[in-house]
């Protein structure tokens, strides 16, 4: 039983760690995506994107 209580007890700040990993990875994926809506890119990947659509509906 006492090892069970100890293996749990390890487990506890392995979960701790990686809450903090998805934390800083979420806030890269934000940052870069915020940095791709500043410089136009997104823009302009979605004007592309759906001029094309427009363009093909059109016949």
């Amino acid at each position: 039983m006492d090892r069970i209580r100890t293996f749990l007890m390890c487990q506890r700040g392995q979960t701790t760690a990686e809450y903090a990993l998805v934390l800083v990875v979420a806030g890269l994926v934000v940052g870069v995506f915020a940095a791709f809506v500043k410089s136009g890119t997104l823009t302009e990947l979605f004007e592309s994107i759906v001029g094309g659509l427009v363009d093909r509906a059109d016949g």
